[in-house]
Parts: structure tokens; C-alpha cells; sequence
């Protein structure tokens, strides 16, 4: 993995050392969670559901939830006025999941519907993440997502350090220079949508 350090001493680097250090770790937090870096730390949770179980605790550093994944199938993400006008009783029912609302439940949760009528097998991913050779099987689950990254992956340090760059020379300071941070930002997202392109399967 890339490391937040790698990525300061880079920022530091590019900077001929005008950057102010102390104001790194919060332009780092703020880029770790933009979409385009936090899509590249999307990982495969498998669960094990619990018969009659309607509620899916999500993982705490969880960003962005993709999707749902049951018997094979990927869920409907539908609103609760959506499942309401579908049945009228979706608490109650009981089958196979279909779909999932993320508004019937505090943060952090999403429930199904129907409620599974059994209990899921527990998933051991053998290859790495429950995708591919490991995709959940059967009647098992896994939560597809974006999660908060402490450290980034090797090869999104420099375009990591670059939107850093952007966001320390575009304050108010006695080296001020917004076209060298629109400059940086602008290879930073270059940079990006390459890595993008060649990271899709």
C-alpha cells in the first residue's frame, strides 16, 4: 500500500518545500474521500444473514454503498415509498431478497425485503475478496461499497499528492499561485481517469 507519509513527503517534494506540513493531513482526509479516489478502495464484504434477519449493519468506514448482493443477484435499491406501493406488509414478508431500502433504518443500515426465509452460509473468500472465483454463492451475501482508506493504493500517490497541491496553493498565502494549483489538479484528475481506465475489468 501507499502511505499517507509517501504521499507528504511527495506533496513536500513538489513544493520545493513552500507547503505548509501542518495543513497536510486535512487536504489528505478531504481527497481520500473525493469520488474519484474513494471509487478505487470499493471492496466486497461478504455477510452472513441470519434467517428472518431484515436489517444489514454496513461497515462503520463505509463511503459510499454500491450495492447488495443475494443468491447470485444484485438487489433493487429502492426508496421506502417505492417498497410501500409494492406491499403494503414488506416487514412482514418472507422469501428470497429482491431489493433494499436505505430509509427504513437509522445510518449505517439497510433492510431487505423480503426477509431471508433462511440462514446464509458463512462466506470464506479463498481468492481474496468475494468477487470473481469468490462471488457469494448460493444464498450468501456480500455488500459492495466504497470504503474510507487510511492508506491509499501505491499508484495513487502522485495524482493524491497533486490534488494536495491544488488545495495548499489555491489558499491565501505569501506563495499564493492558482495556476500552478490549477495546473496540479488538472494532471492530478488526468492522472486519474488514466488509472481508471486501466483499472476496469
Amino acid at each position: 500500500m501507499g502511505s499517507q507519509t509517501e504521499c507528504q513527503a511527495l506533496y513536500v517534494l513538489l513544493s520545493n518545500g513552500q507547503a505548509d506540513a501542518t495543513l497536510f493531513n486535512g487536504f489528505y482526509s478531504y481527497t481520500m474521500a473525493r469520488a474519484d479516489i474513494a471509487r478505487f478502495h470499493t471492496t466486497a464484504t461478504p455477510i452472513t444473514f441470519t434467517e428472518k434477519q431484515p436489517a444489514v449493519a454496513l461497515p462503520s468506514d463505509l463511503i459510499n454503498l454500491h450495492t447488495l448482493i443475494y443468491d447470485d443477484r444484485v438487489l433493487s435499491d429502492l426508496e421506502l415509498r417505492e417498497l410501500e406501493s409494492l406491499n403494503p406488509g414488506w416487514r412482514n414478508a418472507i422469501g428470497s431478497p429482491v431489493a433494499f431500502t436505505r430509509q427504513a433504518e437509522p445510518a449505517k443500515t439497510v433492510e431487505v425485503f423480503p426477509v431471508p426465509f433462511e440462514t446464509s452460509p458463512p462466506i470464506i473468500p479463498v481468492h481474496g475478496l468475494p468477487t470473481g472465483e469468490d462471488y457469494a454463492p448460493g444464498n450468501g451475501m456480500a455488500i459492495y461499497a466504497q470504503q474510507l482508506a487510511g492508506d491509499c493504493l501505491p499508484y495513487l500517490v502522485l495524482p493524491i499528492a497533486l490534488y494536495c497541491l491544488q488545495r495548499e496553493y489555491v489558499r491565501e498565502s505569501p506563495y499564493m499561485d492558482t495556476a500552478f494549483a490549477l495546473m496540479s489538479g488538472q494532471v492530478g484528475k488526468t492522472l486519474i481517469e488514466m488509472l481508471w481506465k486501466v483499472h476496469q475489468p
